[in-house]
């Protein structure tokens, strides 16, 4: 009987540490953290997956980038412009920055103009405007042309939590989208520091299960308070 239990307990300890290393459930220390993102950088622009909505809206999802460094987690142009410009714009240490995020869109669209005037100089303005887009088109005597324009920007972040998988972590999700059909999602950049709390290993409170009475090799159902350590941290 006692044979039986200790080769239950090794095949149970081998099929966790199997599955750690296909879903990395064990909480790696600050150090191991920075070694795995000196190692594995990730540099490449972040993919973005396109959707449309029934009223044939588009929005783009993606995952963040998780590590320690910006410098490991984004573009190597997109790290210049934040250790050269907005950093030290924003008067921020790029070793405290916690989240980074950048969004590349474009306006692209036709406004059918609403109305043209002439005034007593003979200037002519031309107006357009939409929901979410206005301008007036000058042009005078001369020749020569401006443009004023507005335009009023929505643009809708929402973030998730999922699992790919039925046993791995859950990973955050992004979705951007905006209301306004004319407003492309180009890219993205997204760095955000991996901070995990480091769990406690003691812990005391009520157990319940079957304890093995080495005497007589019987496994019987018992309940009771007891101090507990975890060697091992999900």
């Amino acid at each position: 009987m006692r044979k039986n239990v200790i080769i239950a307990v090794l095949l149970l300890l081998a099929t966790v540490l199997i599955l750690n290393t296909v879903f990395g459930w064990f909480t790696l220390s600050e150090d191991e953290r920075l070694m795995k993102d000196y190692e594995n950088p990730k540099n490449d622009t972040i993919t973005l997956e396109k959707h449309i909505t029934k009223d044939s809206t588009i929005y783009v999802k993606y995952t963040p980038n998780m590590g320690e460094l910006v410098q490991n987690n984004v573009t190597k142009k997109y790290n210049t412009y934040v250790y050269d410009t907005l950093a030290p714009a924003l008067k921020i240490a790029t070793n405290k920055i916690n989240e980074l995020q950048q969004i590349k869109a474009s306006l692209e669209g036709t406004v059918k103009s609403q109305k043209s005037e002439i005034d007593k100089e003979k200037n002519r303005s031309v107006f357009y405007k939409d929901k979410y887009f206005s301008a007036v088109s000058k042009t005078d005597t001369a020749g020569n042309s401006t443009l004023d324009y507005k335009y009023n920007a929505q643009i809708d972040i929402i973030s998730e939590l999922k699992k790919k998988h039925l046993l791995s972590k859950e990973v955050q999700e992004v979705s951007i989208t905006s209301p306004d059909k004319n407003l492309k999602i180009n890219g993205v950049e997204h760095f955000k520091k991996n901070i995990s709390i480091p769990p406690k290993r003691f812990g005391i409170g009520i157990q319940a299960g079957y304890y093995l009475i080495p005497e007589s090799g019987k496994i019987v159902p018992a309940v009771g308070v007891g101090a507990s350590y975890n060697l091992l941290n999900f």
